[in-house]
């Protein structure tokens, strides 16, 4: 990740020297002072991440971030990103189950942080961003020695069994990954990145960030999403963003904040819009409703592609030629990454047009491991070496991809999130006044899917089930908690005893 910040700050051209790497709420922050303060940090953690030892960051979408992370890969460590949209006790388990003993967390959100320490009984040490990005930088300016397959990044992705699993990637695959979308997507040093996306996932961090880095690009970083400041930062701000990334739900708020313009400024958002290179959807599926009504509004093709945490990017539609770009596929192979159908048997029916299979995916892109879970990752391959996504698609007489859905009902792709039902059932038969509970995916345009959950109360209960919101928002994150509730008296089940998710999603207006 060094080598356009080593680059840059090291040329002889001091326009070249003073290039932008990062640009916040604080000010624009070069490449060579970003080179520095992660040096900083790497000097702060001493040797507490040689080997890619697991070190956890708890910081907001800024310039910070970057530097906290860039050090931490300067020390060698693995990168366990938390974000500060997690409760506590998401915090805990990651942290714990990373097997991280330090955590760099900023000042502004020590507060959360605290609680959770306290009960690990000092097994985990807190240090402080401003101290670590204040100290002095090291006298030896060379970074660590570290090895390409060694443990670089943990991303925490929920599978059917309700826990979340650390997807372990190495600096091999994080620059796979990095190397494939240059190739496929063009990008250069004049890029300018309008960042507005989560950074605990592979998507802000890798596809947005490393990839806007790793070009010796500008990215622009917003705290979080507010479609009014993006809209305002496009249309009235300098014309020099070019690439524009979200999932779904982001698009479907921006559509909706330009269609409530008056008509002078719908035009002026339409041809500021137009002018970036690119508009990037991914994280989940993108209604063609909202494909239309972007470029209708935008004059924007919007640019779908496909990947989770465990591969990175796998498919990507045209970046060089909008017209080449279908409606509702995610596009052909990435650069390096091969990808096939199989059928029930495991025959690979790639060839067979209209012949729908489960995607699978091998390549330098595809993660080491679920951490500490040998056997679900060996699970998670076939024979012959190729990862199997849980996600059916069908490939065209031109080569393209299209994705039909989800192999297990109990994964909610919902606003650019991966989230599993059972682990928001398992927080709600917390409550005293629940005694079952069914959590599905209904269809939304908004989020993509929508989590819902039908409720049996305990008998006597006199829980508005309206209630459990707040309740829910006490104990799991903002965009797990179901936005529909219904009570029923009962959970449809067949004679075994299995729950008929089909069927409580009919009951929530499936």
């Amino acid at each position: 990740m060094f080598r356009a910040a080593k680059a840059l700050a090291h040329s002889p051209d001091p326009a070249e020297r003073a290039r932008a790497a990062v640009v916040d709420d604080a000010g624009s922050h070069t490449y060579a002072q970003l080179l520095a303060d992660a040096r900083r940090v790497r000097g702060a953690l001493g040797s507490a991440g040689a080997g890619g030892a697991s070190i956890a960051m708890l910081m907001p979408s800024s310039y910070e971030y970057v530097a906290v992370q860039w050090g931490i890969w300067a020390a060698g460590g693995a990168v366990v990103p938390l974000s500060p949209m997690h409760p506590a006790r998401e915090l805990e388990y990651f942290i714990t189950n990373s097997d991280a003993r330090r955590v760099i967390c900023h000042p502004s959100l020590q507060a959360s942080l605290r609680p959770v320490l306290a009960r690990l009984a000092g097994s985990v040490e807190l240090l402080s961003s401003d101290a670590a990005m204040g100290a002095a930088e090291p006298g030896c300016a060379e970074d660590a020695e570290v090895d390409e397959h060694q443990n670089a990044l943990f991303i925490y992705t929920s599978g059917t069994t309700g826990k979340p699993k650390g997807v372990v990637h190495t600096h091999a695959s994080i620059a796979a990954q990095v190397s494939s979308l240059h190739e496929a997507w063009g990008w250069s040093a004049s890029d300018r990145l309008l960042h507005v996306l989560p950074l605990h996932h592979v998507h802000g961090i890798v596809v947005a960030l490393c990839g806007a880095l790793w070009a010796g690009a500008t990215t622009e970083m917003l705290p979080k999403f507010d479609a009014g400041r993006v809209l305002s930062r496009v249309v009235d701000g300098a014309q020099d963003i070019t690439i524009l990334m979200g999932v779904p739900t982001m698009y479907t708020r921006l559509l909706q904040a330009i269609h409530e313009m008056p008509a002078a400024r719908r035009q002026a958002a339409h041809d500021a819009i137009r002018r970036l290179r690119l508009t990037i959807s991914g994280s989940a599926a993108l209604p063609a409703s909202v494909s239309r009504q972007w470029h209708e509004a935008t004059g924007q093709t919007m640019l779908e592609r496909y990947g989770m945490s465990e591969i990175g990017m796998a498919l990507s539609n045209d970046a060089a030629d909008p017209a080449a770009r279908k409606i509702g596929a995610v596009g052909k192979p990435l650069p390096g990454v091969d990808v096939r159908l199989a059928d029930a048997d495991g025959a690979d029916v790639s060839g067979q047009p209209g012949t729908p299979g489960m995607i699978q995916v091998r390549g330098p892109t595809v993660f080491r491991e679920y951490y500490g879970l040998p056997e679900k990752t060996a699970s998670e391959f076939t024979p012959d070496g190729w990862f199997i996504t849980g996600d059916i698609g069908v490939c065209d007489e031109d080569g393209c991809f299209r994705i039909m859905g989800r192999q297990s009902v109990d994964i909610i792709k919902s606003g650019g999130f991966k989230l599993s039902a059972l682990e928001i059932e398992w927080v709600l038969l917390e409550h005293p006044d629940v005694s079952d509970v069914a959590v599905v995916g209904i269809p939304s345009e908004e989020w993509g899917e929508a989590v819902a959950a039908a409720v049996v109360l305990r008998p006597g209960a006199a829980l508005d089930v309206d209630e459990l919101k707040p309740w829910c928002r006490q104990r799991m994150a903002r965009y797990k908690v179901p936005k529909a509730f219904i009570a029923v008296d009962a959970l449809p089940r067949n004679l075994m005893g299995k729950l008929d998710k089909k069927a409580v999603g009919a009951l929530l207006g499936d």
